[in-house]
């Protein structure tokens, strides 16, 4: 068991590291077909969390995003069927989830998840085109709450990237924050079809990028 779970973890390590240059091109096409407006209104969503933190927040922790993290890990561990035991937040001395098993997405999920950004995300198609530009705002505001957050916590000494490794946790964690930002992009008009585009367009282009690689290694390798 021991062995299958150190397989997964590689094979998905290296998918992962593939996949950020795929959904990089993804992301800047759909940044590319974004209508002005609806940037600016991520932008002034984003800039006001910005301002809030700079002003109030980033001299001490927070205790909602001590709660967010926590909640991050407790949502995963039901995804996959674990057991929550306790879940505990604390501004001074921090959180803890107590989880019966684990494993590395449900560790790492506070760090490329943005728990809010992403119920916004799903809940905009349902909403009519007159309040977009509202969630438009909203979602950069949780955007920037998700990113200030991961800079500040993301570091070697933090338990939970110690226990998946840290060259893992990097690649994981860049890839899929690469993943969610672009998939906010994809989503400010606020149809699903867009949004599915951009994972069409980055699973094409990670493709792509591995057949090419193949075909250099092939081509210099084994030379006939």
């Amino acid at each position: 068991m021991r062995l299958l779970s150190a397989l997964i973890k590689i094979l998905f390590g290296i998918l992962c590291s593939i996949g950020i240059i795929g959904f990089i091109e993804a992301g800047i096409y759909t940044y590319k077909l974004q209508q002005p407006n609806q940037l600016i209104q991520l932008g002034v969503g984003a800039g006001a969390f910005l301002l809030i933190w700079f002003l109030f927040l980033s001299r001490k922790e927070s205790f909602w995003s001590v709660v967010e993290h926590e909640l991050t890990h407790a949502v995963f561990a039901l995804m996959f069927f674990k057991k929550v035991r306790t879940i505990n937040a604390d501004r001074r001395r921090g959180g803890l989830v107590k989880v019966e098993g684990g494993n590395f997405l449900i560790a790492l999920a506070p760090y490329f998840f943005p728990l809010l950004s992403v119920i916004i995300i799903v809940v905009k198609p349902l909403i009519f085109s007159t309040y977009q530009w509202l969630l438009n705002g909203l979602l950069g505001f949780t955007l920037m709450f998700h990113l200030l957050y991961l800079l500040n916590e993301f570091h070697p000494s933090q338990p939970d990237l110690q226990q998946t490794g840290f060259l893992f946790s990097t690649v994981v964690v860049l890839f899929l924050n690469l993943f969610f930002i672009g998939l906010s992009l994809a989503s400010l008009q606020g149809q699903w079809i867009n949004m599915a585009d951009f994972i069409r367009l980055g699973a094409r282009e990670t493709y792509n990028f591995i057949v090419y690689g193949w075909s250099v290694v092939n081509n210099n390798l084994f030379i006939k």
